[in-house]
């Protein structure tokens, strides 16, 4: 009974503090870099957030990879995967595109590595939850996906790479995630918008 009752105690706080998190997906990108395709690049979730993609220009995708394969979807690379992807979104003018990740009990400590299949081959990556006491960082996942550019981890041309963690990140989760793990358990909830640019710039 008490449990029971501590249990929705629980949920009901954790969808009062609930939030949503924006990142914007544009043709922020330049010939060789495509690092802030995702603005911004690596976002912090807790239980009950969801983390919305805006996808507001060209021709994009939001697609959950693996740290050692960053570009390549979670599913390609390990069968037993099944991570979110929005597949191609190809935005109309003014208007946008929206898809949402929801931060559940299973997938909270989580790290989710993502990529845009564009440009991913020039850094076009991000991350939901990255734990900044790793060394698996935003900056060797982005070393690894241009290393790599779409090619297998197994590729005898290059490896992955690992960066030893900054001191500065003591703020950040101390709990170690895999960085596939729970993979299997999200999917992407993919819904369109035809509105003006103007109303995509008020809900980032």
């Amino acid at each position: 009974m008490f449990k029971s009752v501590a249990a929705v105690v629980l949920a009901s706080a954790c969808a009062a503090s609930a939030k949503n998190i924006y990142i914007q997906v544009a043709n922020n990108v330049s010939a060789t870099n495509g690092t802030s395709v995702f603005t911004p690049q690596t976002v912090t979730a807790k239980l009950g957030d969801i983390v919305f993609f805006n996808f507001t220009e060209g021709n994009h995708t939001a697609t959950q990879s693996t740290f050692d394969a960053p570009c390549l979807s979670a599913h390609e690379h390990n069968i037993s995967l099944n991570g979110f992807d929005s597949g191609f979104q190809v935005v109309p003018n003014n208007s946008f595109l929206q898809s949402s990740v929801p931060i559940l009990e299973s997938n909270v400590n989580t790290t989710f590595w993502f990529f845009d299949y564009n440009t991913c081959g020039i850094g076009g990556v991000g991350a939901i939850n990255f734990n900044a006491s790793s060394t698996e960082t935003i900056e060797g996942f982005v070393r690894n996906a241009e290393r790599l550019n779409g090619t297998s981890a197994t590729s005898t041309s290059a490896s992955p790479s690992s960066t030893s963690p900054s001191s500065t990140g003591s703020s950040a989760s101390s709990t170690t995630t895999s960085s596939s793990s729970g993979a299997e358990q999200i999917t992407l909830a993919n819904v369109a918008f035809v509105a003006p640019l103007l109303l995509a710039g008020l809900v980032l």
